[in-house]
């Protein structure tokens, strides 16, 4: 009997697993045996933490300005994420190619759209930041911090390393909950299935580009426009 013939969506989706099997057996073949998924985990989880205890242990009494920088710089954080994350991260930069290897070539084809899940923990290292990627976001929190503190705005200085913090852990934290096992306890939350669907339409590569760009909260990408809704899915060109 003659198997129906695939559409090319189908065929473009079962390229992309079986590249993807063929790159998780090669990651898996480099892994160090050293390497701990907990420990890269919680390591600039207790970082960013400590910087949050240490900015909250200073703040004294808030004032109105206080309290509204708060979403302010929180709003400014999904602000650059939706740029690194595009101009950086999906961008081959001669300057930054290892940005857009690691991210683009190597995290969107070890878990293509149609196979998002980690078998194991120990492929939270193709989902987490590497340590010194997320020392370098949480050191590049220094110059506003800075600018406030010698301008006297000790308050807002603290309080823009917390709100920093807490987005740059929140990244971590969510992306790798959207990798985890949909079943699962985690994976099963309403409010992480609602936006894994969200990351899960960046991933495929119609439209990993353009669309779909904030891994958090999609603030951005609503003010921009660049949320693929049902309409856009099905307009863009399909093919590899």
């Amino acid at each position: 009997m003659t198997e129906p013939e695939l559409s090319t969506e189908e065929r473009v989706e079962r390229s992309a697993i079986a590249a993807a099997e063929e790159l998780r057996a090669t990651k898996a073949a480099e892994r160090p045996a050293w390497y701990s998924p907990v420990a890269h985990l919680l390591a600039p989880t207790i970082l960013g933490l400590g910087l949050c205890y240490v900015g909250v242990s200073q703040l004294g009494e808030l004032n109105w300005l206080d309290w509204l920088s708060i979403p302010v710089f929180w709003v400014f954080s999904n602000f650059i994420e939706w740029h690194a994350h595009r101009d950086l991260l999906h961008t081959n930069s001669a300057k930054l190619p290892s940005l857009y290897e690691g991210h683009t070539l190597n995290h969107h084809k070890v878990f293509p759209a149609a196979d998002m899940a980690v078998r194991s923990r120990a492929e939270w290292r193709e989902v987490l930041l590497p340590p010194l990627a997320v020392l370098m976001l949480l050191g590049l929190l220094l110059p506003v911090f800075s600018i406030f503190w010698f301008l006297g705005f000790e308050i807002l200085a603290l309080l823009y390393m917390t709100v920093g913090a807490l987005y740059v852990l929140s990244y971590e934290w969510l992306h790798l909950s959207y990798h985890l096992d949909p079943a699962g306890f985690i994976g099963g939350l309403k409010v992480i299935r609602f936006l894994r669907a969200h990351h899960t339409v960046h991933h495929n590569p119609r439209f990993m580009k353009r669309w779909n760009m904030n891994v958090t909260i999609p603030l951005w990408d609503w003010v921009r426009g660049t949320t693929a809704d049902e309409e856009v899915q099905e307009e863009a060109p399909r093919g590899s």
